[in-house]
């Protein structure tokens, strides 16, 4: 009981917390959506990427690559010494 209760929890945390970052996103106009009406339930929201998001999305893919190579470079020299 105490396992479901907090797993229910967590997903409420977790569904909040991704519809902060979508709102985020969407009012920096990196992120938009549009709604379409679903044969079974609620209608749905579907995200993409503007085009400044693919910009954005570019240039964060280019920073993530040199972070990983300095934290690879720098576990390597300590791991030789």
């Amino acid at each position: 009981m105490i396992k479901k209760l907090i797993s229910s929890i967590l997903l409420l945390l977790l569904a909040s917390s991704v519809s902060a970052v979508t709102l985020n996103l969407k009012n920096a106009e990196l992120l938009q959506y549009r709604w379409e009406e679903s044969s079974a339930g609620p209608p749905r929201k579907y995200y993409s990427l503007t085009d400044k998001g693919g910009v954005f999305l570019i240039e964060l893919d280019s920073t993530w690559k040199d972070l990983a190579k300095a934290v690879r470079l720098t576990t390597k020299i300590k791991n030789d010494e």
